[in-house]
């Protein structure tokens, strides 16, 4: 991690990629940009963020997004990472990712053992797990009163539209919530406006559920280190209903999914499944979670320690909140692509010296 020490040296900040908002877009994706959050929050260091194929040395850590980094020298921390298109066969084929030959890959900590093996081209790596986001608690724990019975997190492909509203495709008939549950169960998006107080106003949101289902990876991680009851919301034809999964990448199951799980040291773990194109019965879903569900623990102090550079978290503010303070309401969560680029390319040139 040379060339990254070199580069706070220089500039006084961690270099960071993540997949944040481009220009052409009015809101955030949530769970992605919270990479930033916990990343300040953990090393008490103000960010700049770098693309992810660039020669300039960087940190990744929030994310599916390991696949997509080329050049120069990388260390991940928590980060996911999936299988990439194959280059040489038309009609989407999928193949694992293996790391670019001009690029310099450290990890620290991956999010599962399935991206581990993914980044590590095979070899493995320290066996650190889990997802950033899952150390949020430490920094933010508000008394926020519990106004749904159930939240219904929505993942982003799953949307109509990217209002800050949840307005779910209209053919998916599992999101339709009748009238004697329309003050009890809250359906939730991850499309959030331009800034830190918006994140911790969504993260509230969800934290007002008692339960929460989800098919979004980071409303799964939230519920679980917030120790709220949960339940992954899958789409398996059969069976309907309440299940238990193996951690198989070939059972069809969401690898970020599985990849989360696997990282808590699980070999199974319990779903509801539901038709997109069937009504759910939310009493069941409902009874199901209160049934099965059990707090998971993970070595929190290890992803911690396992931090770039070093961990030094921020201390709560006598005050107000974490999201409060100036490390996260001066973050700059909205680039230009062009510019970004252009801007990292000059910088490039003296950290890589």
């Amino acid at each position: 991690m040379d060339g990254i020490r070199r580069f706070v040296e220089q500039y006084g900040k961690l270099p960071l990629s993540w997949a944040g908002s481009t220009s052409e877009m009015n809101y955030l994706n949530f769970g992605d940009a919270l990479s930033p959050v916990m990343v300040a929050l953990c090393t008490g260091m103000d960010v700049m963020r770098i693309p992810t194929s660039s020669k300039t040395p960087r940190i990744a850590a929030v994310g599916t997004i390991g696949h997509g980094f080329a050049g120069g020298e990388v260390c991940f921390w928590g980060t996911g990472c999936s299988s990439v298109k194959n280059p040489t066969i038309k009609g989407g084929e999928r193949i694992p990712y293996t790391p670019p030959a001009d690029t310099k890959i450290s990890i620290a900590a991956t999010r599962g053992p399935i991206s581990e093996g993914l980044l590590s081209g095979g070899k493995g790596g320290p066996k650190t797990y889990g997802d950033p986001v899952w150390l949020l608690p430490r920094f933010y724990r508000p008394n926020v009163a519990k106004r749904w019975k159930l939240g219904v997190i929505v993942h982003l492909s799953e949307l109509a539209d990217r209002d800050y509203v949840a307005h779910v495709n209209p053919n998916y008939r599992r999101y339709e919530i009748p009238a004697e549950f329309s003050q009890s169960i809250r359906l939730i998006n991850t499309v959030t406006p331009i800034s830190t107080t918006a994140i911790r106003e969504r993260l509230d949101d969800i934290l007002a559920c008692e339960r929460i289902v989800s098919t979004s990876l980071h409303g799964m991680v939230l519920a679980e280190t917030y120790g709220i009851p949960c339940l992954y919301f899958g789409t398996a034809r059969t069976p309907a209903g309440f299940g238990v999964a193996d951690i198989n990448p070939e059972s069809g199951i969401d690898l970020r999914i599985l990849d989360l799980y696997g990282g808590l040291g699980l070999s199974r773990f319990e779903l509801y499944n539901q038709l997109r194109t069937a009504p759910t019965d939310w009493d069941a879903l409902i009874k199901a979670i209160d049934k099965t569900w059990k707090p998971k623990p993970l070595d929190e102090d290890r992803l911690l320690a396992a931090v770039p550079l070093g961990p030094k978290p921020v201390e709560k503010p006598a005050t107000g909140s974490v999201f409060d303070l100036p490390l996260l309401q001066n973050l700059v969560l909205q680039h230009e692509v062009k510019a970004l680029r252009m801007e990292d390319a000059k910088r490039s040139k003296i950290v890589s010296r």
